[in-house]
């Protein structure tokens, strides 16, 4: 069970990453559009190479710290994204049909949390016990 669960957790790691390389090497044309500039792809596809790679060291080592650290900047990069989806979506006229595609980002933003916060409480008790050793 926890091997897979590493190995769950190494491939979506590498998928963050991978997804990241598409915003910096590909920015949407239309975030490219609305903001004039592909900026806000670059910066948050860069911010998702980074957790990725991050976190997958943390997950390779078992570094918590480290895999904490990652998934925080997941978390960061699928905010930013988010927003910029919404911004995206919302501009006159509305394009209702990329509203499954915006909270399918948030869910997923949500769980990358939720994994964030629950490593937490293992750093936290990591901590304890280097404190009293």
């Amino acid at each position: 069970m926890i091997g897979m669960s590493r190995f769950l957790r190494s491939l979506g790691s590498v998928i963050f990453l991978t997804a990241g390389l598409f915003y910096v090497l590909a920015p949407p044309r239309t975030t490219t559009s609305f903001f004039d500039t592909p900026f806000p792809a670059i910066a948050w596809g860069s911010v998702f190479v980074f957790g990725g790679i991050v976190s997958l060291l943390g997950v390779i080592t078992r570094y918590v710290h480290v895999e904490r650290f990652g998934i925080f900047s997941i978390v960061v990069a699928g905010a930013c994204l988010s927003v910029g989806q919404a911004f995206v979506m919302f501009d006159v006229p509305i394009t209702w049909t990329r509203g499954g595609g915006l909270l399918v980002y948030v869910a997923f933003t949500l769980f990358s949390f939720e994994r964030w916060y629950r490593l937490g409480a293992d750093e936290q008790a990591i901590n304890a016990v280097a404190d009293e050793g």
